[in-house]
């Protein structure tokens, strides 16, 4: 069995990138042949990895491999005119060559953009009607595409989550000295958009403050939002509070993640947010906003209120860790590899099945 993923690949570390990253390793693992196809900013050099960086090589790419039988599956957000530019030329060059691709849309402003016009759903339904699989990794972009008379047994609804791929390394070398000095200490992904909360998390860490003299957050995210963190933290008076470490690498994100006491999400917009389930996973405890549907264990707080998002932390604060681990995706998603190559040589059981959503909640 041989599978191009075409999407994202780190850096940056992104969650599209990070599943498209473990969903590779995971095959590998299982014997298939796998590669990558770079759609994204970062072009660092990988093993298996191959840059597309312009629209006609990349269609080039995928003619070069569908030709040769390999299976296409997209990993897209599908909230931007560009995703279905790569959705429609991919299922294209599948059909031409008999092997219709697989898609997994990302993104939890995707209901909003197919909302906003009865052309994109038109065009959505015209595009993924050929597809093999079209994967939702949440239930509300799943049903963001049946409303848009999608076939629902055209679509399974699979959280991008590879748990048995987490692989924890070590936080940064000045964490060390954070984790000492800050009792509790939060930790949160950061980024230039304002719909990662990140002023409801200052002004829900200066009320924790009351209670919590020496609490302090760990932040991460991309290193261009930097001057943001400072003046916002400056503005909401907890500076001396807030610990920026920039950009990390995966397996640093996570060491960090699981040496804090509780993981914050205090996003407006999501999809089913990777973060989260690798938090939970860990064993730490997870504070996240209501707009999405969360893991079991998380404990979620009315968006945009930072009162209530303070009040949310300090109960999870006097809460047990959670139970670490989380359901797989990788079975269920290699069984729709195999149903799709129309070949059942690595005859593993169980997998999902049409128009099935996968619960991916603790062992």
């Amino acid at each position: 069995m041989k599978v191009l993923l075409v999407g994202d690949y780190p850096p940056p570390t992104g969650g599209i990138a990070i599943h498209v990253q473990q969903l590779r390793r995971f095959l590998l693992k299982e014997g298939a042949r796998c590669k990558v196809l770079d759609i994204g900013e970062g072009g660092a050099p990988a093993p298996g990895v191959l840059a597309a960086r312009s629209r006609i090589r990349y269609a080039l790419r995928l003619l070069q491999f569908a030709a040769r039988g390999w299976q296409l599956h997209l990993h897209v957000p599908g909230d931007n005119p560009t995703s279905w530019w790569i959705v429609a030329s991919a299922v294209a060059i599948g059909r031409l060559f008999g092997r219709p691709a697989l898609v997994t849309l990302h993104s939890g402003l995707l209901p909003d953009y197919l909302a906003q016009s009865p052309g994109r759903r038109r065009f959505a339904r015209a595009v993924l009607s050929h597809c093999s699989r079209v994967i939702a990794v949440s239930e509300e972009i799943g049903s963001a595409l049946r409303e848009a008379d999608l076939p629902a047994l055209l679509i399974a609804v699979y959280p991008a989550f590879l748990g048995s791929q987490l692989q924890p390394g070590l936080p940064p070398k000045n964490f060390a000295t954070v984790r000492g000095s800050c009792r509790p200490l939060l930790a949160m992904a950061d980024h230039p958009s304002s719909i990662y909360g990140r002023r409801d998390a200052f002004r829900a860490l200066r009320l924790l403050a009351r209670d919590f003299p020496d609490i302090g957050l760990a932040m991460f995210g991309p290193g261009q939002r930097s001057e943001g963190v400072e003046s916002d933290a400056l503005a909401e008076g907890v500076r001396g509070r807030v610990h920026d470490f920039g950009e990390l690498d995966h397996s640093s994100t996570l060491g960090l993640i699981a040496r804090c006491d509780a993981f914050l999400r205090p996003t407006s917009i999501d999809g089913d947010s990777l973060s989260v389930r690798e938090a939970l996973s860990l064993g730490t405890r997870c504070v996240a906003s209501d707009v999405s549907v969360r893991p079991p264990g998380t404990v979620l707080f009315r968006s945009a209120d930072c009162q209530d998002l303070a009040e949310k932390i300090a109960h999870a604060l006097r809460e047990p860790n959670p139970l670490a681990g989380m359901v797989d995706a990788g079975p269920a998603l290699l069984e729709e590899y195999r149903r799709a190559w129309g070949s059942r040589r690595l005859g593993l059981p169980g997998g999902g099945t049409a128009g099935e959503t996968l619960q991916l909640g603790p062992h």
